[in-house]
């Protein structure tokens, strides 16, 4: 089954409130750390623990109303998935796998369900869009490590019809997702969110179309692109 790339975060995030006399409303600072896991063509169901990567981020929000605010965040994480984890026997015999270090500029609003001028407990949605950027890894047999994109391991760099362009690494998304805050004073809180990014590219793994051009590539001299196409080893 062909499915759409996708990465999701769990964090635990604290908030500290910086006043300013020259804004009318609250600034809030806020930081976070937590783990990544990624959707797609290399893990089509819950990751395995060893598909789980760190992440941590930051940014600050900007109170326009008692309940709503515009979020400005920045996050850097990872994401990665391998074949030879897969409860499928073909996606283990096609033994794919990779590593991507993933930066993330979101531009987001967010709403507290409960009023945090009357509930220390407050759950908030949040939800907007976002720019990033992967750059997808793997080694080859001789521990050499690979960036996927310069290589083309579906034809990208055959110049054939039939075959895709090379993709772009730095694209739009959209992140949304819930959490809950725990105000500890007026000044302080901390919580738990879970954040979900949708992608407009299937390429985040370096793998989208179900055909493997490894015969083609061969024919085009491109060996190491081949080789790691589909590596059956």
């Amino acid at each position: 089954m062909h499915l759409k790339a996708s990465y999701r975060t769990f964090l635990l995030i604290t908030f500290l409130a910086l006043s300013s006399p020259s804004l009318a409303q609250r600034v809030r600072a806020f930081g976070g750390l937590g783990v990544s896991a990624y959707l797609g063509d290399l893990i089509q169901g819950p990751p395995a623990l060893k598909q789980v990567s760190p992440d941590v981020m930051g940014g600050a929000t900007y109170d326009l109303g008692e309940k709503i605010r515009y979020r400005l965040g920045l996050s850097l994480l990872g994401v990665k998935g391998n074949d030879a984890l897969s409860p499928r026997a073909d996606l283990r015999a096609r033994n794919l796998n990779f590593k991507s270090f993933v930066w993330e500029i979101s531009n987001m609003m967010e709403y507290d369900i409960l009023d945090r001028n009357v509930y220390n407990i407050v759950p908030y949605v949040f939800g907007g869009f976002g720019l990033f950027h992967f750059n997808p890894t793997t080694y080859d047999r001789n521990g050499n490590k690979v960036y996927l994109h310069d290589i083309g391991t579906e034809g990208q760099y055959l110049n054939q019809p039939g075959y895709p362009k090379p993709y772009h690494r730095t694209q739009l998304n959209i992140p949304f997702g819930a959490g809950v805050r725990y105000e500890v004073t007026d000044a302080f809180a901390v919580g738990f969110e879970f954040n979900y990014r949708i992608l407009f590219t299937d390429y985040l793994d370096d793998v989208s179309t179900p055909k493997y051009a490894t015969n083609a590539l061969i024919a085009a001299g491109q060996l190491e692109a081949a080789s790691l196409s589909f590596r059956g080893d």
